[in-house]
């Protein structure tokens, strides 16, 4: 108990020594109800005769400029380059067309997945241009409780989007508490259930984020499965000599998504491959701890 303390403690140093200013870090330390949120869309460039098509290929188009031109093979990000290219002001310009549609026919899980996942990693991507952000999104440590997209008739927040809608309103990992009330509208805009895999692709714009990436509904089971071992076989480790395993922090914040600790390990080993799996088993089979890695705060940014 006392190490599990010492380690929050820690944590909770790394995120509030990059705070900006004083009066940031205070609104960092504030319920999330209470902070004015920061809707980067204002909807002056939506057309009210927007369809559905365009708006997805608006989207699509968007998503194809930034990996080519922004996102290399690491998923590292160029936010320098952003700050200057038009592919930041066509962000701006297709993030204004969310207004015109309604996320609530969005019907299937894999439809709704693909769309909440990648319009958080586009939404972090735009917080850290718009604040203009250069080391890390802690310099605003209520970034992911303020920055937001209004979607239609709904606003949400980077931490309402993952914790509200793709967690199902699950408990915040770090207050505990649920984001909506029972009788909120966007908890119908839930999938049907929690796919842990997610934490493998959401990006929230640092360094201990997995690579970015955009997915597709058609495509999704395989895409996800893809970056859970490729999240696996590059950030987790067993340490033979102190018996331990060491994964990314992640799985302790979300750990009642895999199923608490015996999820976890369940889990990493369905998604290790070969001489990793064969490892984790041994390991687990003898009893070694999970140890879990400091979360660096440092900017996904390119070199």
């Amino acid at each position: 108990m006392a190490a599990s303390w010492i380690r929050n403690l820690r944590d909770l140093g790394d995120i509030l020594k990059r705070a900006r200013n004083p009066a940031e870090l205070m609104r960092g330390l504030a319920p999330n109800q209470w902070l004015a949120r920061k809707i980067l869309n204002d909807g002056a460039a939506a057309t009210l005769g927007t369809s559905a098509t365009e708006v997805a290929e608006a989207l699509r188009k968007l998503r194809n400029d930034l990996k080519s031109e922004a996102i290399d093979a690491n998923g590292q990000v160029d936010y320098a380059m952003l700050r200057t290219s038009p592919t930041f002001a066509e962000m701006k310009k297709t993030s204004d067309l969310l207004h015109t549609i309604d996320p609530a026919e969005m019907t299937d899980d894999a439809t709704r997945i693909a769309f909440w996942i990648n319009l958080y990693n586009v939404l972090a991507i735009h917080g850290v241009l718009a604040l203009g952000i250069r080391e890390s999104v802690m310099e605003i440590p209520s970034f992911f409780g303020v920055v937001a997209y209004r979607v239609g008739d709904f606003v949400l927040t980077l931490d309402e989007i993952e914790n509200g809608v793709l967690r199902r309103n699950a408990p915040h990992p770090a207050t505990g508490a649920r984001l909506f009330d029972d009788d909120d509208p966007r908890i119908a805009l839930c999938p049907s259930r929690v796919d842990p895999r997610i934490h493998a692709a959401l990006v929230c714009a640092s360094t201990s984020c997995p690579p970015v990436a955009f997915y597709e509904a058609s495509k999704l089971d395989a895409q996800l499965e893809l970056a859970t071992l490729n999240y696996v076989a590059s950030d987790v480790e067993v340490d033979e000599v102190n018996r331990l395993v060491r994964v990314p922090i992640t799985f302790r914040y979300y750990q009642s998504d895999f199923g608490r600790a015996a999820g976890v390990r369940l889990f990493l080993v369905e998604h290790a491959r070969d001489a990793q799996r064969e490892a984790l088993q041994a390991a687990f089979e003898a009893g070694y701890e999970l140890d879990y890695h400091r979360y660096d705060w440092s900017l996904n940014s390119m070199a």
